[in-house]
């Protein structure tokens, strides 16, 4: 991303505004400067419309509590938290600005991640962990997107935002907290979680790593490991010494996993045929074939009509009152839904307590789902002509910086939000206003029109 593109914040405290790193459900996170200690830092920034609400006290203590959690984490291979606090209602986290890829990058390129290299990033986490538990901290979200990969071979696990510290009392917001595909059995459940919890999601990154592939749940813990027979670069004495490590990660129960960071590090330097000393003199450059991630034009999406975004929120959504069963019902109701609202409706009807039910559709309105959560068929001629007329009256700088403006109050749907709106739309005026309309917040919806009608 260009960091030079207009941002919606020029400066907070101390720290001037630079550019845009990227943005998640809870926050932005901006590239910043302390002009007093004269060093590059990151600077994350909750959504405004967040601390309004039903939830809203909630999710700003939550937001708090990610910067006291990685606060007391000081190891070499977590992301540092320098400053936090709030300025004109604005929360805001300072930290370390790390130069690097995020392994999720690694695993959707063709880099070829070898096994010491694998087995280095994995116990480089885990003493971040261990670092972390001991402190009384469970990230409870590891996940490839979470963990930055430096040019000097270290690796630095970043994004406590869901962490759980032991003296912690926050209640539930009412959504299921952490990643699904990287989650616990107990934590998909909805039930308390430990540092074995996150024990457990390092298990199924080691896999992936190996395999490229996620354990799939549906299947035996046996079937699963058995595709590490397949990964050609792998000796047998590899393969045999690393099942049992990950048969023991990948227990469902957590009293018969690994118990501590430790013991799962132990484990990896004990693996047969492998010489993990290569991993130290690894480097982790940018993929050749790696992009910045931006949100994808409509016409190369893929063949479903829903986006990855909408169906994940969808889960984490109605996990909390079906369980895990949640990510079955999506996969097959979206097969055959022909509008989200018809997708919502259905998966409505597998909650069988109606306050439940009035509660799911109510968090599906907030958080505005059902208007821009479809990521759109590709569009015949006359619509493709409205697009190509709409690009002719909103340059692609302007689209641009919209868009980030937009993502400073919605978070990573904004891209797709302005793809939709693009098609339907021929006006300036009418696109901003349309995309206000996304922004819960009318404060919020005035100040980003005021704001974008300049760029047009």
């Amino acid at each position: 991303m260009d960091k030079t593109l207009y941002a919606p914040l020029q400066s907070i405290s101390r720290y001037r505004i630079d550019g845009i790193i990227g943005s998640g459900a809870m926050g932005v996170v901006y590239q910043g400067y302390d002009t007093q200690i004269q060093r590059t830092v990151a600077i994350k920034v909750l959504h405004p419309h967040l601390r309004t609400g039903e939830h809203g006290a909630d999710l700003e203590q939550r937001f708090i509590q990610e910067a006291r959690a990685a606060a007391r984490c000081l190891h070499p291979n977590i992301v540092t938290i320098f400053d936090f606090g709030s300025e004109k209602e604005t929360s805001f986290i300072v930290m370390e600005y790390v130069d690097g890829i995020e392994l999720k990058a690694h695993l959707k390129s063709n880099t070829f991640i070898p096994l010491p290299s694998a087995t280095g990033i994995c116990i480089q986490i885990l003493e971040a962990l261990g670092h972390a538990h001991e402190k009384g901290v469970i990230h409870r979200d590891i996940k490839p997107a979470n963990i930055i990969l430096l040019e000097n071979g270290t690796v630095k696990v970043s994004d406590f935002g869901v962490a759980r510290l032991d003296t912690s009392d926050l209640t539930s917001t009412g959504f299921m907290v952490g990643t699904p595909n990287y989650m616990s059995p107990e934590g998909l459940q909805g039930h308390a979680v430990d540092a074995r919890s996150d024990l457990y999601s390092v298990g199924v990154l080691f896999y992936e790593l190996l395999t490229r592939q996620r354990p799939v749940r549906e299947v035996s813990l046996e079937e699963t490991l058995n595709k590490l027979n397949d990964a050609n670069y792998l000796s047998g004495r590899n393969i045999r010494s690393i099942k049992p490590i990950l048969r023991r990660a990948l227990q469902p129960t957590p009293t018969t996993r690994f118990q501590t960071a430790a013991e799962f590090i132990d484990s990896l330097k004990a693996i047969d045929d492998m010489d993990l000393s290569q991993a130290t003199t690894t480097l982790f450059p940018a993929p050749k074939d790696y992009r910045p991630e931006t949100a994808a034009p409509v016409e190369n999406a893929s063949t479903s009509q829903w986006s990855d975004d909408l169906l994940v929120s969808l889960e984490h959504s109605l996990a909390k009152y079906v369980g895990p069963v949640a990510k079955l019902l999506i996969r097959k109701q979206s097969k055959t839904a022909a509008s989200v609202e018809a997708l919502v409706s259905s998966l409505t009807q597998h909650i069988p307590n109606e306050n439940e039910r009035s509660q799911f559709m109510k968090a599906m309105e907030r958080t505005g789902i059902t208007t821009a959560g479809v990521s759109a068929a590709k569009p015949a001629s006359p619509a493709a002509a409205q697009t190509q007329v709409a690009k002719d009256i909103l340059s692609a700088t302007a689209q641009e910086k919209i868009t980030q403006m937009l993502a400073f109050h919605i978070g990573p749907l904004a891209g797709r939000v302005m793809q939709k709106a693009m098609k339907t739309t021929l006006e300036p005026n009418t696109l901003l206003l349309q995309l206000a309309k996304q922004i819960p917040d009318e404060k919020e919806r005035k100040k980003f029109l005021e704001q974008a009608s300049r760029l047009i």
